[in-house]
């Protein structure tokens, strides 16, 4: 079991458990009790970690958002409420996540100590958000909560590791949407018309970004033996089914 096979088995229960608390309706209602709508809500508790910055340092670290978007989302959540609640919300949502949907899972503790150590080796170069939120301190005793925490921030590392990829390929996140997901989910994320040019190449293009982003993703997992990465493995197994069975019900 090596670190790129620990990202092929696991890097989709990353991207959907490091996030799936956002899309839990109880965290819709906790955005609306502080009066805030989707969107300020969103950018308010996932870059409120960085503090009181310019809305444009929160498009370059998000990314995959059109800037108008984030701007205005921005502006709503730091003129309605104290960024630092947001981030205590936004915090509180993913603890109870972890509680609610984890807490009956066998191995917990083995899991949270080992994504916690993949959580500290990572290299945060090139990734401001999730350096952001790594160096948040966080009271998470039980390790329902400290593996959806821990899961929270490596979806950041991975996050941050395909824009470096993108980039890194020739696209811009703009062409990298539309080569892949297309227009439908550019206009989601607040893009609007008219569309840049997309050329033959850049499926290509998007298709070596996304294997260096396994790549990028891959090396934290280095700091686990091969029966410790076999064990997250099997370990992340049971996460996934519990985030299936969560999202059917």
């Amino acid at each position: 079991m090596t670190p790129d096979d620990v990202v092929r088995h696991t890097k989709h229960t990353v991207i959907r458990a490091g996030a799936a608390f956002g899309h839990d309706p109880v965290y819709r209602t906790r955005g609306r009790q502080l009066g805030l709508t989707r969107w300020p809500f969103y950018f308010g508790g996932r870059a409120g970690v960085l503090g009181d910055v310019d809305a444009d340092v929160v498009a370059a670290v998000c990314g995959f958002f059109a800037r108008k978007l984030v701007t205005e989302a921005w502006s709503t959540a730091r003129a309605l409420t104290s960024l630092g609640h947001i981030v205590e919300a936004d915090i509180e949502e993913c603890l109870r996540w972890g509680r609610n949907v984890y807490d009956e899972l066998s191995g917990l503790e083995r899991l949270a100590d080992l994504l916690e150590r993949v959580v500290e080796a990572a290299d945060s170069s090139g990734r401001p958000l999730f350096a952001a939120w790594r160096s948040l301190v966080v009271q998470a005793d039980d390790p329902a909560a400290r593996v959806a925490l821990a899961l929270l921030r490596l979806r950041e590392h991975r996050g941050g590791s395909h824009l470096i990829a993108v980039l890194a390929n020739g696209h811009t996140p703009l062409t990298a949407i539309l080569a892949g997901p297309g227009i439908g989910k550019a206009r989601a994320n607040g893009w609007a018309e008219p569309w840049p040019a997309v050329p033959p190449s850049a499926g290509v293009a998007l298709e070596r970004a996304k294997r260096l982003t396994d790549d990028l993703s891959a090396e934290p997992y280095a700091v686990l033996n091969v029966k410790e990465r076999t064990e997250l493995v099997e370990l992340l197994a049971r996460v996934d089914e519990a985030y299936r069975r969560f999202r059917d019900s």
